[in-house]
């Protein structure tokens, strides 16, 4: 099995002519267990495929209002653009929070089941410059719940801290419905030389955001360099605690259920088929035939699966080399889901995580999942998805559930 894994890990030594884009790929999908690419545990194969990187309160529903903050996450999801031109978007009426000079308050935010956005505007004090500032992030940043559920933390530090002040007996990394499993991107949105401020947007991912009604960030040390590229790091220290009452059609979501009406291939089994505020998932899993004879003793299966791994890996990089990354997957060209209307809605481009597939040899299952840009204010009664599978068109009909 050592062997096995050494194979896989020999991927990143091969000498590929790859875009960074993809290069980054598979670095991250190797590196992270969750993510592999081909990953031997329990005889299972994974491929993960891309997808191409307390306070009052108020609800803005305007178009003309979210015409203008349309976009400023910049999170490549149109279904995130789509719920926020409906009016799904947190605009809370906050005073600033001054420590050691420097005022912090939260602008706007966003969260579903999958998604947490949001910008926090920074107000320096006049001995530091924002136009100098480069790059800028909170490292110590925690955010929690009104039920204590760690929603996001990146600092061991921090996160033993806010346990134990709180007598909670969660671990670091180990993640559960009480320590949510949440990645994040965070960039500089906008800088006003004027007074001296900045706009951090700050985008966090996961598969299970709680309900909930209110939400704590609290950081102590604000990082910033001045130069880009340079490594110059300089912090700040001081204590801002921001909390937001979340608005009831927040935490009171609830996703469109679809079942199968029909499907043009008998051995797909569509395992989940939703519609949330800000996008569609599905999964599905096909059976296929399997790799060894059921007389074969375990020896023989691990040379057969071992085997299988090679093949696959060859067959990937050998795409790669050409550039043939629509064929990367299993599950190739673009697929989409199609509403009544006959408007067409693509996959999101949100994270590593919206979309991907794996392949149990052990039994032979086939597992597929996508995150589309429909919402709930698209989607209609019956939908129809479209993807292919190994060259075969497949097409699976949906009913709205009653």
């Amino acid at each position: 099995m050592d062997n096995l894994d050494n194979k896989i890990k020999n991927i990143l030594s091969q000498n590929i002519e790859l875009s960074y884009k993809y290069q980054n790929m598979i670095r991250n999908t190797i590196k992270e267990k969750k993510k592999n690419i081909f990953r031997y545990n329990g005889f299972k194969l994974i491929s993960v495929t891309c997808a191409c990187v307390i306070i009052s309160t108020s609800i803005v529903f305007a178009k003309d209002i979210s015409n203008w903050i349309k976009g400023i996450f910049n999170n490549n999801s149109k279904g995130i653009d789509t719920a926020i031109e409906n009016g799904y978007i947190l605009q809370p009426k906050m005073e600033y929070i001054n420590s050691n000079g420097i005022e912090a308050k939260i602008d706007n935010l966003i969260m579903d089941d999958f998604n947490l956005s949001f910008t926090i505007h920074l107000r320096f004090k006049d001995e530091i410059t924002v136009g100098k500032i480069s790059k800028i992030c909170l490292p110590d940043m925690i955010i929690v719940d009104n039920d204590n559920k760690i929603l996001y933390c990146q600092d061991e530090n921090t996160f033993k801290r806010y346990c134990s002040n709180n007598e909670l007996t969660l671990k670091y990394k180990d993640f559960n419905e009480y320590n949510i499993n949440s990645g994040s991107n965070y960039f500089i949105k906008y800088k006003n030389l004027q007074d001296n401020s900045l706009d951090l947007v700050y985008n966090l991912y996961a598969n299970n955001f709680p309900k909930s009604k209110e939400i704590n960030l609290s950081f102590c040390n604000i990082e910033f360099e001045k130069d880009e590229n340079s490594g110059n790091k300089t912090s700040i220290k001081g204590n801002w605690n921001l909390s937001l009452e979340i608005p009831e059609n927040f935490y009171k979501r609830e996703a469109i259920v679809y079942r199968v009406k029909s499907c043009s291939n008998p051995k797909i089994n569509v395992t989940e088929a939703m519609v949330y505020n800000t996008c569609m998932k599905i999964s599905l899993n096909i059976q296929e035939d399997l790799i060894y004879e059921p007389g074969d003793n375990e020896e023989i299966i691990n040379k057969k699966i071992s085997k299988k791994v090679d093949e696959a890996r060859d067959e990937y990089l050998k795409n790669a080399r050409k550039g043939n990354y629509e064929n990367l997957s299993t599950f190739n060209s673009n697929p989409y889901v199609q509403t009544s209307n006959g408007e067409k809605f693509y996959p999101t481009k949100n994270s590593s995580e919206d979309s991907g597939s794996s392949n149990d040899f052990m039994t032979g299952v086939i597992t597929y999942w996508q995150t589309f840009n429909l919402t709930k204010y698209e989607a209609s009664t019956d939908l129809k998805v479209y993807l292919k599978y190994k060259g075969e068109n497949i097409i699976v009909e949906l009913e709205r559930e009653k």
